[in-house]
């Protein structure tokens, strides 16, 4: 789908009043997922003896309660109630060969049986990795291991700044990089400010410049003011969450020439777009070199330890500089044996499976067959649109409100519909990222494709018609 129409559906979506399931029918979804998950509530309760709101993970969908998940294979999830998922959410993208898969875990096992977990100290697969990072994607001659996306986002911007000897960082306003510190603003919807920042204090924001998505007139204004003092911008290449701020087809490539023209550096963060929209990430899917690439959890996909920055060797070869010449960059469990080992495996699997390409065929489809679904309801202005693997769906379109408009606290309402939503596809066996994304892999099938359309036909039924 066209960047304009899916900027025209998003303005449908939030200018037509959200539809939710009436009381009677939702209050029967409720019951039916008390009692399917009733071993999921007993944990959260007893979580919350022990764990701050009793869940700690961002991937989670909260209402009425988390579940909790027991295993999972291929696509196919199985939560602690022996309950079945066709899973979309994918540990938040980095699962393309599909959960628990053998011919990756097998390498893992005997890495662990025959070498231990870490040493602390450099292994053969650290090399063998950072090798297989530097064959696919068109701008990386180096690769610095880490632990996960945040630090490799924090990295980026501290090598940056060495590099140039600069301060100052442009990011795009509804964009995700990590819980930073200076990254943690206006995140997730554009307007927002400060709204997730308690704990940080304000000086942490003093050097970072923001701009709005897809706002040309404005990126321009900032580095016409700031030009000499940037020392890089930083931005997800399909558009902040992963798309859900869809990236206007030349914002690439005009963010590119400013920081060429100004001596800044252009930092991709595909955490989630590498390995997945193409073997060489967005940068080669869009053909836009970056100075800076940063990785995240498909670096080693799903085993955790897992980040990387990487990049020009001149730039990146300041890691390398000797002792209070480079900037400081740690991780004692950074590069370990473990995640290099499924790092490289797991790239190789991709390639030889073909995995982006049947990932996409399948999201595709998906994409198009429900599209179909949706527009047998007229009244109904929900749509998908898709990256590749990376799928939306757009239901209430509560990321998209003008957060700083007359419907501000529309988001919330939207937000609970949506979450509504979500409750019922979960009764009926479909797991996906907090009412709006999907991850599709190479196990997803045609069983996994009927199951999401009767899912959604259901959903519709339960909806009045206008």
């Amino acid at each position: 789908m066209h960047f304009d129409e899916i900027m025209e559906r998003l303005g449908r979506v939030v200018n037509t009043p959200v539809k939710p399931i009436p009381e009677e029918a939702l209050q029967k979804e409720r019951e039916i997922f008390y009692k399917k998950h009733a071993k999921s509530l007993e944990l959260f309760e007893e979580a919350k003896n022990y764990i701050p709101g009793g869940v700690e993970h961002n991937l989670a969908t909260t209402k009425p309660f988390p579940l909790a998940m027991d295993r999972a294979k291929g696509y196919r999830m199985w939560d602690v109630d022996g309950n079945e998922y066709v899973d979309y959410l994918l540990c938040g993208a980095p699962i393309i060969l599909g959960h628990h898969y053998d011919p990756l875990d097998n390498e893992v096992i005997k890495t662990i049986k025959e070498k231990g977990p870490s040493t602390g100290l450099t292994s053969e697969f650290e090399i063998l990795a950072a090798k297989k990072i530097c064959e696919h994607m068109p701008s990386v001659e180096r690769v610095r291991f880490l632990q996960s996306g945040t630090e490799a986002d924090m990295a980026a911007l501290r090598i940056a700044r060495a590099y140039t000897g600069r301060n100052k960082v442009v990011k795009v306003e509804g964009s995700y990089h990590g819980w930073y510190d200076t990254y943690v603003m206006n995140l997730h919807i554009p307007g927002t400010g400060g709204l997730n920042s308690k704990g940080i204090p304000p000086s942490a924001y003093e050097h970072l410049l923001e701009v709005k998505p897809n706002d040309f007139e404005g990126l321009e204004k900032i580095f016409k003011e700031y030009g000499d003092d940037i020392a890089c911008m930083v931005l997800e290449p399909v558009g902040g969450e992963s798309g859900v701020h869809p990236v206007h087809p030349d914002w690439n490539k005009r963010c590119r020439e400013l920081c060429t023209d100004h001596g800044a550096l252009l930092i991709f963060d595909e955490v989630v777009t590498g390995f997945r929209l193409d073997m060489g990430g967005a940068q080669k899917y869009f053909g836009i070199n970056p100075d800076l690439t940063v990785l995240g959890k498909i670096v080693a996909h799903g085993y955790p330890s897992a980040g990387a920055v990487a990049g020009k060797a001149e730039i990146m070869d300041i890691c390398g500089e000797s002792m209070g010449n480079k900037p400081y960059l740690g991780g004692t469990l950074a590069a370990n044996p473990i995640t290099c080992c499924a790092c490289y495996h797991a790239i190789r699997l991709i390639e030889e499976t073909d995995a982006v390409a049947k990932s996409t065929a399948f999201a595709d489809r998906l994409v198009s067959e429900l599209n179909q679904l949706f527009a047998t309801r007229p009244d109904l202005p929900f749509f998908l649109y898709n990256f590749g693997p990376i799928i939306h769906y757009v239901t209430t379109g509560f990321f998209a409100v003008d957060i700083t408009g007359p419907q501000a606290m529309e988001v919330f309402r939207r937000k609970d519909v949506a979450e509504e939503y979500q409750m019922v596809a979960s009764n009926q066996g479909i797991n996906s990222l907090a009412g709006t994304r999907m991850y599709t892999c190479l196990q997803h099938d045609e069983e996994a494709l009927q199951r999401t359309l009767a899912a959604w036909e259901y959903i519709l039924s339960l909806i009045p018609k206008a």
